[in-house]
């Protein structure tokens, strides 16, 4: 009873639906008008004076249903449909119990249509309106039987009845069982029906979550790519290009693996939320930020062809500072800006291209922006066919390493050779080391060739070892094979494989390395410093030294970069800076090598302030393992004449 004590199974408003009833209220006038057409060719009495309104008083009846019905049904859908629908079977309960009291009474085969009546009563009405049909439609039956008994009103004489009792009580108790049957049968119906619409709302609410999930990135609340990509199009369905733009910003944070690796994780995502809400602050409703994965953000606005500055204000607030677990922190981004003027670029063509100016931005000392060309265009296909021609290279065994020696400046002889890859064989185009090394080491190719010049390094010195010339082999390596974690191994592998001992091979690496934070990188360099491996900081005095660092990994070697030797015997500036870097380093028991070396002007000033190394086109281009043999032959003899061969050797060192 509970679930029938305020509404019929389909009672709800929304459910209502004016079509469905439309339907109904078409066949019921149509119904109507086929007992008019009946009882116009058929029925007897149609027309005659003697009728109280002239015609049969059921024929009025059906036509009297009609006009009322029709307005009703064009009432219909406009907010009103239960209202309606609760007046219409009211109606046709009126009609049905007149024209069934007419035309027989007990005797009619209208009594046929109160099973019906009940029916739609109890799925489309409220309980009081089922009850009140039932009981009229009851009190109608027991009426009906006293009409027959005792003949109230006019009938014929066969339909009189003595055994009155039977009869009503029979069709009572028959009218009564189907008004509970529709009652039984529209309370379970209501139960089903109750728990589908739930089962349903259920289901839409998980499609909405799905939808949500899919569309929306559950960290920061921003677009996900999915959610982008169709805000993107809804952009270009309602932009005019002749007046408007579409400008996309993809914005990378730089060294966001730092604040992982110095708070944690949780740290990083609190920090990714804010950089959500404040490029999500930038908007101004111009378009919309979407988290394209890790801490890359892409941010897409409508804006006018005049627009500009935009870029610089997302650098700018990128760099406020942020706060993190109580601790003050700042942290830049790199930002790519690509412009759309007609519709036929998709979304991620649009982010590739914002990707590459992003990269550009990275490339030229990050937290900057840069803004995509065709130009740059061009030099990401040239960068992605040397990434792929290298690799070729170093499948068909076309790369080499070269070695330029290393000399001691107190003894004039060669002490050991920095390796230098070289790509001179299937070099069509000629590209240079300066060119294409830095493109390698951006890339996952590194891994692959940089273990390849470990191990051919290993190699040329054991054969200079054999040779009776055990000179140490220096190795450069990039920040981003250290932070792999098989780096170490892949340098055990190649000592061992070429019986090398630990002590003739330095690994050098850049200030960049040492300025990143990561744990795996002072791990692995600590490791090798343990097996036996010398550490070099390369280029030093070009980034940023932590003097700590250099204590704690115990670095042997300090490279000077060249820039601080080619005007040393002009200027006085480059002067102090060396002085200064050479007492730092003798109190600290580090080795000294200065990079570039061409004049002997140069390399006498070097001399006096004590530089224990020199290294450089005065004494000789990167050669091959073999003509190093020599070389450092030459040396031992003194043979003057023989260097300047090699100093005018094609061989061009490494930038």
């Amino acid at each position: 009873m509970a679930l029938m004590s305020k509404s019929g199974l389909f009672q709800e408003e929304d459910l209502l639906r004016t079509d469905r009833f439309q339907t109904f209220f078409v066949a019921t006038i149509v119904a109507a008008i086929g007992g008019i057409l009946n009882l116009t060719f058929f029925g007897n009495k149609l027309i005659d004076s003697d009728n109280i309104l002239y015609f049969r008083l059921d024929f009025v009846a059906f036509v009297i249903g009609i006009v009322i019905t029709v307005p009703l049904y064009f009432r219909l859908g406009r907010g009103q449909n239960r209202k309606i629908v609760t007046a219409f079977l009211w109606v046709w309960t009126m009609i049905m119990a007149f024209t069934t009291w007419f035309e027989g009474g007990l005797f009619s085969p209208l009594l046929l249509c109160l099973p019906i009546l009940f029916v739609f009563a109890a799925l489309y009405t409220t309980q009081t309106t089922f009850l009140s049909i039932c009981t009229f439609l009851s009190a109608l039956i027991v009426v009906m039987g006293l009409n027959h008994h005792y003949g109230w009103l006019p009938a014929d004489e066969a339909m009189l009845l003595e055994d009155l009792v039977p009869r009503v009580l029979s069709i009572l108790v028959l009218t009564t069982l189907s008004g509970y049957v529709c009652w039984i049968f529209g309370r379970v119906l209501k139960s089903s029906f109750d728990e589908l619409k739930s089962e349903n709302k259920r289901v839409v609410q998980s499609e909405d979550t799905i939808r949500k999930l899919a569309n929306t990135d559950g960290l920061t609340g921003s677009l996900g790519r999915i959610g982008a990509e169709s805000a993107y199009q809804e952009l270009l369905e309602t932009i005019n290009f002749s007046d408007e733009s579409i400008m996309t910003y993809f914005v990378d944070l730089d060294n966001f693996k730092t604040i992982n690796d110095l708070f944690d994780h949780h740290a990083g995502d609190q920090l990714l939320i804010t950089i959500s809400d404040r490029l999500n602050a930038l908007l101004h409703q111009r378009g919309f930020v979407c988290r394209f994965g890790g801490d890359e953000f892409v941010m897409v606005l409508r804006v006018p062809h005049d627009f500009n500055g935009f870029a610089a204000s997302i650098v700018e607030s990128l760099r406020q500072p942020h706060f993190i677990l109580g601790t003050e922190a700042t942290v830049t981004g790199s930002v790519g800006v690509a412009v759309v003027n007609d519709e036929q670029l998709s979304f991620t063509d649009l982010c590739k291209k914002a990707d590459m100016a992003m990269y550009k931005a990275k490339q030229s000392g990050k937290n900057q922006y840069h803004c995509y060309s065709d130009s740059l265009q061009r030099e990401y296909m040239r960068n992605l066919t040397i990434v792929y021609n290298l690799e070729s290279a170093l499948d068909k065994q076309l790369l080499d390493v070269f070695f330029q020696p290393k000399i001691n400046l107190r003894t004039n002889k060669i002490d050991g050779a920095e390796s230098l890859l070289r790509w001179n064989r299937g070099n069509d185009e000629g590209i240079r080391p300066d060119e294409f090394i830095p493109i390698v080491e951006s890339t996952e190719l590194i891994h692959s060739i940089g273990a390849w010049v470990i191990n051919e390094s290993c190699r040329a010195c054991k054969t200079w070892q054999k040779a009776g010339k055990p000179i140490k082999v220096a190795v450069n390596v990039s920040a981003l094979q250290l932070t792999r974690s098989g780096f170490y191994q892949i340098v055990v592998d190649a000592l061992n494989r070429n019986d090398l001992p630990a002590s003739l091979l330095e690994i050098e690496i850049t200030e960049h390395s040492l300025i990143t934070d990561e744990p795996l990188v002072k791990t692995q360099l600590a490791a090798l410093k343990t097996l036996g491996v010398s550490l070099a900081i390369d280029d030093f005095g070009t980034g940023y030294s932590n003097i700590t660092y250099l204590t704690e990994l115990q670095i042997d070697v300090l490279k000077l970069d060249r820039s601080f030797i080619t005007q040393i015997d002009q200027l006085e500036s480059p002067r102090v800076i060396v002085s200064a870097v050479m007492k730092m380093a003798q109190a600290l028991g580090m080795k000294v090598v200065a990079e570039g070396i061409e004049t002997e002007a140069e390399c006498g000033i070097l001399k006096a302030f004590n530089c224990d190394y020199g290294q450089g086109f005065l004494w000789s281009r990167a050669v091959p393992s073999s003509a190093l043999l020599t070389l450092i032959g030459d040396f031992q003899q003194k043979k003057p004449a023989n260097f300047r061969d090699y100093r005018n050797m094609k061989a061009i060192k490494s930038a």
